[in-house]
């Protein structure tokens, strides 16, 4: 319990009560003073017998030389001073014993272990250690770097070939075709077929080919996917938003026009944001004159159109200026298609009209925005795809869903895709960081439309939205907002309705697997492998969609969350950001869905209805026959 110098140890032998006895403090060199002490100790040990009385040891203690120090369970050094030396003021000590009675007694803690000054010790030890040890590696490696510029030219070149090699092996490990899950129909049966010929070129029977350091990455593809420049063509004239000011558009060039429309909602009055881009004129002869910018922005806004239209959305907290929307409005119009954004309410720069943004189960906008498009159409021969990202993908499959459940859906939408849908919304799903990095986009959106949400009047509403701003995950902010947000009656007539009972019950209307089975046109779904975000709530709901004939699903090995970029198989490998494989892939499935409705529109002819099922039956089989 006490710890003595060396110089003043404490000799004697414990007696029967556990004490030690005898204990004089002896200098080095005072071997005959022992010798004595130990003696006259063990005759006094023979006389006295064990049980003393109290005065003995009170005089024995009080001994300096000739002392029987019982040790007592707590002492203090006031108490230890007292003792040994007949007073507890250090000042009336001398020097010599004030010295020694402040070294005498180091208390040690029963509950620690160890005292505090060991702990610090120890840490400055091993603190000594480890910045030895790290000042031997870094002296290691610096010896070891190149002196010359010859050897550093080596060393980079070395470590630049390892890194290739790593590179070309995982290429070469996720280079392959994708995986295509349908029903055996005769429909499918030969849109299979078409996508799939040439064997070599054919978007469902060709490898994919991830590009370096970001095609073979999943989260490096979709970061990339996410930043690419929004335009890459210098061709394309933009106006100023403004769709009525004339000025803006180039009166005397045959270019792509690029324009925003601004569309009011009849449900609650919100605004929404249509980014059309038109491609240029193609004339059928070189007599036909150039139709101006101003005629074609007409024919877009105010009808007639003529040519297909893509209805493109985007995912949650972006809009139709991020890269992947952008890129693919541009394979669209490439092909001679036009491309019209779709921006969620709040989203765009469009100022909230209303207390209630965007939902992923809400497709009254998304329905009204296609019914007005088709309304300028021609005529029901003009046909009309809806193409979804992620948020948006599950929103075009509810909504071909309800319609088809309902049989209301317009004759002018032809089809759809949607590209890493998650089939199912559920907080349990996403899971740190991507939880809360969500849960901040929807925050974000909150406080930049907070005029909004300020006039509310209603003080559960308010509290509810501050809820939802200390929350720390896009499950928890659902669960706040979901008794005010705005949502539709998933039967005909659609009617616009406001809040759910709780987060849960969000989720399971907003969840698209529970509509896919009664889509009506054919969808293309397409998710990848290493989506870190939706595969494997889109794996674990797969056999809902397999239960319509009319879908398509595509699964592939890399990509990531909307990635896909890809080494094209006519430029070998290429580094960084590729071409993506996913517009290459829509644009051939819209294409091939269009060479089939005009395929049944010239094969009908006057055949009856029965006739014609009766030679599309036999069509299909002969194909599976060849496949």
């Amino acid at each position: 319990r006490y710890c003595t110098p060396p110089e003043m140890e404490r000799t004697g032998e414990p007696t029967e009560e556990g004490d030690y006895t005898g204990g004089s403090r002896r200098r080095p060199g005072a071997a005959a003073a022992t010798a004595a002490e130990n003696l006259r100790k063990k005759k006094t040990t023979q006389d006295v017998p064990s049980t003393r009385n109290n005065n003995n040891k009170s005089k024995n203690r009080s001994s300096r030389n000739t002392s029987t120090a019982t040790v007592p369970e707590e002492e203090t050094e006031e108490e230890y001073r007292r003792r040994v030396y007949g007073t507890s003021n250090p000042t009336e000590l001398g020097p010599s014993r004030r010295r020694r009675s402040s070294s005498r007694l180091v208390r040690i803690s029963a509950a620690e272990g160890m005292s505090v000054s060991t702990t610090r010790a120890s840490m400055r030890r091993v603190s000594r250690q480890f910045s030895q040890q790290l000042s031997r590696r870094r002296s290691s490696i610096v010896e070891s770097l190149p002196d010359t510029p010859q050897g550093w030219v080596a060393l980079v070149t070395t470590a630049a070939s390892a890194v290739l090699a790593y590179e070309l092996r995982l290429q070469k490990t996720l280079t392959s075709p994708p995986q295509v899950f349908c029903q055996d129909t005769p429909y499918n049966a030969r849109l299979r077929h078409m996508l799939s010929t040439p064997e070599e070129t054919g978007i469902l029977s060709r490898n994919i080919k991830p590009s370096l350091l970001v095609g073979t990455r999943g989260r490096l593809a979709s970061l990339a996917a996410y930043a690419v420049p929004h335009w890459n063509d210098d061709d394309t004239k933009e106006t100023n938003g403004n769709y009525n000011d004339e000025n803006d558009i180039p009166a005397d060039s045959n270019t792509k026009l690029r324009f925003r429309e601004i569309m009011t909602m009849g449900s609650d009055g919100a605004q929404i944001a249509i980014d059309w881009e038109v491609p240029p004129e193609r004339p059928t002869s070189t007599h036909a004159p150039y139709r101006s910018p101003q005629q074609r922005q007409a024919e877009v806004l105010h009808g007639p159109i003529s040519k297909p239209v893509v209805v493109i959305l985007h995912g949650i907290n972006n809009d139709a200026s991020f890269g992947y929307v952008r890129s693919l409005m541009k394979a669209c119009t490439d092909r001679g298609w036009i491309a019209a954004g779709f921006n969620f309410r709040g989203c765009g720069g469009v100022p909230l009209r209303t207390p209630r943004g965007y939902t992923g189960g809400y497709t009254g906008d998304l329905r009204s925005t296609i019914n007005t498009v088709v309304t300028r159409m021609v005529d029901d021969t003009v046909p009309l795809f809806v193409v979804g990202n992620s948020l948006g993908a599950n929103l075009i499959t509810k909504y071909l869903g309800e319609e088809g459940r309902a049989g209301t859906l317009p004759p002018n939408v032809a089809g759809g895709i949607s590209l890493g849908n998650p089939l199912q919304i559920h907080s349990n799903n996403m899971h740190f960081p991507w939880a809360e990095l969500l849960g901040m986009g929807v925050k974000k959106m909150i406080l930049m439309h907070w005029k909004a949400f300020r006039d509310v009047t209603s003080l559960d509403h308010r509290a509810a939205v501050k809820k939802a701003l200390l929350s720390r995950t896009i499950g928890q902010l659902d669960c706040a907002l979901a008794p005010y947000m705005i949502r539709n009656n998933p039967e005909y007539p659609f009617e616009v309705r406001v809040g759910y009972e709780d987060g849960e019950a969000y989720w399971d209307d907003a969840s698209s697997h529970k509509y896919v089975q009664f889509v009506s046109v054919p969808l293309l779904k397409v998710t990848a492998q290493d989506d870190f975000l939706v595969y494997n709530s889109s794996l674990r709901k797969m056999s809902h969609c397999l239960e319509s004939p009319n879908v398509v699903v595509v699964k592939t090995k890399c990509g990531g969350h909307l990635g896909w970029h890809e080494a094209p198989p006519d430029t070998g490998n290429v580094f960084g950001v590729g071409t993506s494989w996913a517009d290459t892939a829509t644009t051939e499935f819209i294409d091939t869905v269009i060479k089939l409705r005009q395929q049944e529109k010239a094969a009908i002819g006057d055949k009856t209805k029965e006739e014609y099922i009766a030679d599309v039956k036999e069509e299909g089989s002969q194909i599976r026959a060849r496949l």
